[in-house]
């Protein structure tokens, strides 16, 4: 694995040692690798791999729900996430 040298604010770094549980050197590679993995997939796209990790430091969990391949059923979910979305947004729904 590769080294870094970060040049920070003696204000900053002072902070940082009064919170010696944190683990700097991890967040500041989560950080990292969520901005390269923002750029890499608004140039070219992620692989899963990538994805996955992009997913996994951005603290998003994925719900499990299994693909489909029916259409019926495809429709029926997609109705419901646009029903459950109408109301968080709190708008009646077949208002215009």
């Amino acid at each position: 694995m590769a080294n870094i040298t970060l040049s920070i604010p003696e204000e900053l770094y002072r902070l940082m040692k009064k919170y010696r549980s944190v683990n700097w050197s991890e967040v500041a590679r989560r950080a990292i690798v969520k901005e390269i993995l923002h750029m890499k997939a608004r140039d070219e796209g992620l692989t899963l791999r990538e994805l996955e990790l992009l997913l996994e430091v951005s603290g998003v969990t994925v719900t499990g729900e299994e693909p489909t391949t029916d259409e019926a059923e495809l429709q029926r979910r997609m109705r419901e996430r646009e029903r459950r979305r109408i109301t968080n947004l709190g708008v009646e729904e077949g208002a215009s």
